[in-house]
């Protein structure tokens, strides 16, 4: 059995807390993905660990590009500050080595940590602004499943519960989650719904829910992961790290696994399987996504635009812009393009003209130039930046080029 804590230099590795402390004992919360990297590294400390390893043992085998896990590294050190961070040594081309510096130990609690940890609870409880805000990552090595620690049934999800549209009933909401949490801060289900009513204020650009609304949906979500997780909670942030309106929070990768683990605990969640199609297409792989698509669409009584776009983008990618032009044509109309989130229409053009239906491709471009501000395909290739497969994007862009947009 690993010791419950490993000392790092001047930090201490806390296996039973899931956090990082400095001196002093004060918690530094790494992202999951980062969390788990260093924990490999702690586990096989003095020997050289190769990046095919840490993808095996961080992200579960699945592709996981040089950038990524640069990333969880440059996390890591960030939190082992510029002394500490000298252990932790990169062998070009081949992977990384934590120094064998110091001996781990087993440690009971003292009164300091557990006035600290009540202290940390208290504050998670208000508003979760203590937490890392930083993006975390799904863990995907099974602990979230398990659930040892956490509590993920406060109550069934009530159909729409989660209205963005209705300040009041969401205020409500957030209070009664606070309640719930300040009666039980371990409950990982009420973490993933307090993430999901701030996510949904800024997805949809409500009451202006802005950065700092991201940074508490994010704080929520990493508490709830922390504490094992549950399928709402990773669904959300696969959603919030594919749309997020800022560029610094999206990562593509982690959605991707974020998705796999939230349809591996609820496989007939529609909701789910549509942001799984979404994950899939944006790490470009659409043909994959058209099953677990077509499975959300036929779920559901009344599919919501959402699927609808997912399902267009999909199709298109995958070669069958005639159907990717039945999905957008379904909600396409006067409000296509009133706001700059609103750029179905594009998608609409695009499909047209790869299915070869030109003059009605050219008329849609008409139509949004005379309400949209941008003038050249530059332009729209910067309104598009979700797009985060760059084949989609390129895609669009030829399409509407076929229908007569200047360049």
């Amino acid at each position: 059995m690993n010791p419950s804590t490993t000392s790092i230099g001047h930090h201490t590795l806390n296996r039973r807390l899931g956090c990082l402390e400095d001196q002093r004992g004060n918690a530094q919360h790494l992202r999951p993905k980062s969390y788990r990297v260093l924990e490999i590294l702690t586990e096989r400390r003095g020997a050289l660990v190769s990046k095919d390893d840490l993808a095996v043992g961080a992200w579960n085998g699945q592709v996981v590009t040089d950038e990524s896990l640069s990333q969880c590294i440059s996390d890591i050190r960030r939190s082992l500050g510029k002394e500490d961070a000298k252990l932790l040594r990169t062998v070009p081309r081949r992977g990384y080595v934590l120094e064998a510096e110091a001996k781990s130990c087993d440690r009971p609690d003292s009164a300091a940590l557990v006035i600290r940890v009540a202290a940390l609870l208290t504050l998670v409880t208000i508003l979760a602004i203590s937490l890392l805000a930083d993006m975390p990552g799904p863990k995907t090595t099974g602990v979230a499943t398990q659930n040892p620690v956490g509590r993920t049934d406060p109550r069934p999800p009530i159909p729409g519960r989660y209205d963005w549209r209705a300040r009041n009933a969401n205020d409500a909401l957030r209070s009664e989650l606070q309640e719930i949490l300040a009666a039980d801060p371990r409950n990982a289900q009420a973490w993933a719904e307090l993430g999901l009513t701030y996510w949904l204020e800024v997805r949809h650009n409500a009451w202006g829910g802005g950065r700092r609304e991201l940074e508490q949906s994010l704080s929520a979500l990493e508490r709830s992961l922390l504490l094992g997780g549950g399928p709402l909670a990773y669904r959300t942030l696969a959603e919030l790290r594919l749309d997020a309106p800022f560029r610094d929070a999206r990562s593509v990768v982690d959605a991707l696994a974020a998705a796999q683990a939230a349809v591996r605990m609820d496989s007939a969640d529609p909701d789910g399987l549509a942001i799984l199609a979404d994950a899939l297409l944006a790490n470009g792989h659409p043909e994959e996504a058209v099953p677990l698509i077509e499975q959300s669409l036929v779920s559901v009584a009344t599919p919501p635009d959402r699927y609808r776009e997912i399902a267009g983008l999909i199709y298109l990618m995958a070669g069958e812009p005639a159907k990717a032009v039945e999905e957008f044509g379904r909600h396409h109309g006067a409000g296509t393009f009133s706001g700059m989130r609103e750029y179905t229409g594009w998608f609409l053009a695009a499909s047209l003209a790869h299915a070869g239906r030109i003059e009605e491709a050219s008329a849609v471009v008409r139509q949004a130039r005379k309400s949209r501000p941008e003038r050249t395909l530059a332009e729209v290739a910067v309104s598009l930046d979700r797009l985060a497969d760059k084949n989609a994007l390129d895609t669009v862009l030829e399409g509407l080029r076929l229908a007569g947009f200047p360049g």
